[in-house]
């Protein structure tokens, strides 16, 4: 490893890498070499510029997901560091990042500050991980309320009837359902809530 850390950023939010280019280079410790936007864009970037550390978002809007991009760079760059720097919070997916060889998690509510120390322990080959989020713990009483109807199958004007809430209410504690599970319908949410013990589901085709 170099004396300066080269880095490279790959993040969908043109905003937050433009953020951390300018905290990171303010240290005059970090190089910022690869600056991606998306899995692909970043490793057509680490051909010509080799990176120490790559920061990692999970969630790219175009082209390969974060996953993906993890195994790739791994794959061709073995000696390059991963932090992952993301608000996803799949856990499963986390984990099976930490199985694999992922140098670290940060969630993206990190101070500057400790992003940069997390930056300069795993270019040195140390692993930061935070504590990995329990879909359980995130849930409400009243959202498990909710999940255990989607599991029923009802709908929503019938989730409302039976817990006495307004439809608007439902619509509210779904979306929030399927943000804390990292899904994107009803249906993916019984799965992964079954999966994660939240609840005793079996598919209708069984």
């Amino acid at each position: 490893m170099s004396a300066v850390i080269r880095v490279g950023l790959v993040d969908d939010h043109p905003v937050v890498r433009e953020g951390l280019r300018v905290f990171l280079e303010s240290t005059a410790q970090v190089e910022i070499v690869v600056d991606a936007a998306s899995g692909d864009e970043a490793l057509g970037q680490l051909e010509q510029q080799p990176c120490d550390v790559v920061v990692l978002d999970l969630v790219l809007k175009t082209g390969m997901d974060g996953v993906a991009t993890f195994e790739s760079i791994q794959r061709r760059w073995p000696r390059t560091a991963v932090l992952i720097l993301t608000s996803y919070r799949d856990a499963e997916r986390l984990r099976y990042l930490r199985q694999h060889g992922a140098a670290g998690y940060l969630d993206k509510t990190v101070e500057p500050d400790d992003l940069l120390e997390a930056i300069r322990q795993v270019a040195k080959g140390r692993f930061i991980w935070d504590a990995l989020p329990e879909p359980a713990e995130s849930l409400t009483a009243r959202e498990q309320e909710v999940l255990m109807q989607l599991a029923e199958g009802l709908a929503n004007k019938e989730i409302a009837q039976r817990l006495h809430i307004s439809e608007k209410t439902v619509k509210v504690h779904i979306s929030h359902i399927l943000a804390k599970l990292n899904v994107y319908d009803r249906t993916q949410a019984v799965i992964r809530a079954h999966k994660a013990g939240l609840i005793h589901w079996e598919s209708p085709d069984r």
